[in-house]
């Protein structure tokens, strides 16, 4: 047990003395690129948080590559900056390709409820929503096919499964401004409308409210969660 404090100090310690040594460091934009391609997790932390501009379509392609399959420390920093980046008209024009759609699509049901908050912003910035509209409704209809949302069991497949919803759900919210809801949507919500989880009634009560869909908020109308009533009223 001695043992397994000394080395896991040490590795602090090392992790510890790398970070410092990192940020006392001046990176280039090439080096930043090239620091996204490796493993190096500390480093690519502190390069994804140093980046200040996008140069090209491939330097928007490696940071978002970091954005999903890499640790939850990275994918987080990286979701914060592509964030600030899509939001400018500058580098906007560099996340508008269907890979990178797809990365955001993922993103948006990351673990990490902080990249899938981050994430649910981004799409925002994106120039094709009904790309991401149609992407999310499939997902959300397999969900929906492979998991009850009536059964009581909280199990973790199904803690993991209504966490994806939950956010899929935000995700097609988020989009309101920018699309029309059609009938694939409609049918979901009639389904989640009757989930036993009130964070996906919820945010079926809040879809409802977004997209003026009536019949949906009568089935919630007599709901007795407050977080439901309170987005039927928004």
């Amino acid at each position: 047990m001695e043992n397994f404090y000394e080395i896991n100090y040490e590795n602090n310690m090392k992790s510890l003395n790398l970070a410092f040594e990192y940020c006392n460091t001046d990176f280039t934009d090439s080096e930043i690129f090239e620091t996204l391609k490796g493993d190096n997790d500390i480093k690519k932390q502190l390069c994804i948080l140093e980046l200040k501009r996008i140069n090209s379509q491939n330097d928007a392609d490696i940071l978002v590559y970091n954005l999903t399959n890499q640790s939850g420390p990275v994918r987080e920093t990286a979701s914060y900056k592509i964030l600030d980046l899509i939001k400018t008209t500058e580098y906007n024009k560099f996340f508008q390709t269907i890979p990178i759609f797809d990365n955001f699509i993922k993103s948006i049901t990351d673990i990490n409820p902080s990249v899938s908050r981050n994430a649910v912003e981004i799409i925002k910035y994106v120039k094709n929503p009904q790309y991401i509209y149609e992407s999310l409704i499939k997902s959300i209809n397999l969900i929906l096919e492979k998991h009850s949302l009536e059964t009581k069991n909280r199990s973790y497949v199904q803690n993991k499964k209504n966490f994806a919803l939950y956010w899929s759900l935000e995700a097609i919210i988020s989009l309101g401004e920018y699309i029309k809801a059609g009938e694939e949507l409609i049918n979901i919500l009639n389904i989640t409308a009757k989930s036993n989880d009130y964070t996906i009634r919820e945010k079926t009560a809040k879809a409802a409210n977004i997209f003026k869909l009536t019949k949906i908020s009568e089935i919630l109308k007599n709901d007795t969660n407050v977080y439901v009533q309170n987005n039927l009223m928004v």
